[in-house]
């Protein structure tokens, strides 16, 4: 059919990028302490100017008679808590250790969210040092806010003295005495100069409290478990879609429906993943075959008319072999005559199984003109009355695939299907060993063993090479499917049967 898969899960996603998906989130992490760290508040001290309201006019030249006026007038007094005024007799406290540039730079003041207060904060890098700053800050606001308002009342009590004293002078220029007029200015004028000496001694400097400076360390870990988790959830939101990116372009074959959409063929069979113990057993042959096999040996036969089928996986690991044995065995004992054929001379997994492994006689000295078919056929039994028969890969001097003959193979593979009803070849991936790829074309048809979480693309790429060399695709075997309930009771059911009988008997010639 070659429909085209669903979108991956996000969640799948996450599961098969699992460990790269962890170092992103991870480092997101990491990297949002650092910064942090780095740019956080742990070396910042903060401290708050509590002003009074400025309630004569000639205390400091103008008096607050409005919320917006006063709010005004705290901006106002901001501003000349970061001059250079109190910044440089600040400096002067701290011993010049920092210029006025690097202060001004570290120095910020600012008016409250409800106007009453300045909000004085210094980051110089160090908590310590920003503290000191801070108070020095504030005590040279205090000082330079003192001397302004004793400047400012100063000249105006000059100004009214010098007025007081002209009209003294005019009235005793005059030399008519008092002037009830001028006497009652008189009279004003020392009021106003009491009430400004009052006003300014009770303003002082401005400040009604001041909160000293304190760094803001109570709040470092707050601040650092905030970012972790801001860190944490920008992390797994770029994990996700890195692994759905991934995943989109990598799409695998999850279930066998999917596999259903990718090709024509038909699907022989769902193999169950199964457990270690369990998945031991498929390798002692004289348990009975699994039932998920069963069904793939009676499909097999219905779909093959010929006798001759090669059994290869999309890569290394697929269950080939163990599809092999299986098939093999389930065939053997519905009566049929079966040939199990080893051509993976390289690594001999199917030979390991049957205890062949050390015999000289195979496919590989078959491929190279040394040994025949007959004489390299071994008897398998796997129940009382039951058999079947093995070619191994044999025994061969390493570089020996290099010089395999590919129309011995072919005319080995004639012979072999002249005596049996099934002939089973297990292949490796032919990406792995091209030498075999003879037996492609010489067989009557391909089954195509595919793991779940397989990719599409080395799928398509194997059955492209199949195509490719000649040969047809009978079916496929989707295996390491998810384990349905059934299986491990089916094994149990299998292992009491087989309790009490004699393990299979491997090696034995023809005719012994």
């Amino acid at each position: 059919m070659n429909e085209p898969l669903p979108a991956p899960n996000i969640l799948g996603a996450l599961w098969r990028y699992r460990w790269s998906s962890l170092g992103i989130a991870v480092g997101t992490v990491l990297l949002s302490l650092v910064v942090a760290l780095t740019v956080g508040s742990a070396g910042v001290a903060e401290a708050r100017i509590v002003l009074k309201a400025p309630d004569s006019a000639q205390a400091l030249g103008f008096e607050v008679t409005s919320e917006s006026g006063f709010v005004r007038y705290v901006n106002q007094r901001a501003l000349f808590v970061t001059s250079d005024r109190t910044l440089g007799t600040a400096r002067e406290r701290l011993g010049g250790q920092e210029t006025i540039k690097e202060l001004r730079e570290a120095v910020t003041a600012k008016a409250s969210d409800n106007g009453d207060s300045i909000l004085l904060r210094v980051d110089i890098g160090d908590a310590r040092r920003s503290t000191r700053i801070a108070n020095a800050v504030v005590a040279a606001y205090q000082r330079e806010s003192r001397a302004e308002v004793s400047s400012s009342a100063e000249e105006t009590l000059e100004t009214l003295r010098g007025r007081r004293e002209q009209l003294v002078s005019d009235i005793a220029d005059s030399g008519s005495g008092a002037d009830s007029a001028a006497s009652r200015t008189i009279s004003e004028l020392d009021q106003r100069i009491t009430e400004i000496k009052i006003a300014s001694r009770q303003f002082g400097d401005g400040v009604s409290f001041v909160d000293e400076a304190v760094t803001d360390s109570s709040g470092v870990l707050t601040t650092l478990l905030r970012d972790a988790l801001v860190g944490l959830a920008v992390g797994l939101l770029l994990a996700a879609t890195v692994a759905w990116a991934r995943a989109d372009r990598n799409r695998r074959v999850r279930d066998a429906a999917d596999l259903a959409r990718l090709s024509d063929e038909p699907l022989l069979g769902e193999v169950e993943a199964l457990g270690e113990g369990e998945t031991a057993r498929l390798h002692n042959l004289v348990v009975p075959p699994l039932g998920s096999y069963r069904l793939v040996s009676s499909v097999l036969r219905n779909t093959v008319r010929g006798g001759l089928v090669a059994v290869t996986g999309v890569s290394v690991g697929d269950g080939a072999t163990t599809t092999v044995l299986q098939v093999a065995g389930a065939a053997a004992r519905d009566g049929l005559r079966v040939l199990v054929v080893d051509a993976a001379v390289r690594t001999r997994e199917l030979s390991h199984n049957v205890a062949l492994q050390n015999d000289w006689y195979g496919m590989a000295p078959i491929a190279t003109g040394a040994a025949t078919v007959h004489a390299s056929t071994r008897v398998i039994e796997v129940g009382p009355g039951i058999e079947f028969r093995v070619i191994p890969a044999g025994r061969a001097s390493e570089g020996a695939p290099d010089y395999f003959r590919s129309s011995l193979l072919r005319r080995a593979m004639v012979e072999a299907r002249g005596g049996y009803d099934l002939v089973l070849v297990d292949l490796p991936p032919l990406e792995s060993a091209p030498e075999v790829s003879a037996l492609v074309p010489a067989a009557d048809g391909v089954v195509l063993t595919v793991r779940k979480e397989r990719s599409v693309a080395a799928l398509r790429r194997a059955r492209e090479r199949i195509e490719l060399l000649g040969g047809k695709i009978a079916g496929y075997v989707f295996t390491f499917a998810s384990q349905s309930s059934q299986t491990s009771q089916q094994f149990t059911e299998q292992q009491s049967e087989t309790q009490g009988r004699v393990s299979a008997v491997p090696g034995r010639r023809d005719g012994q």
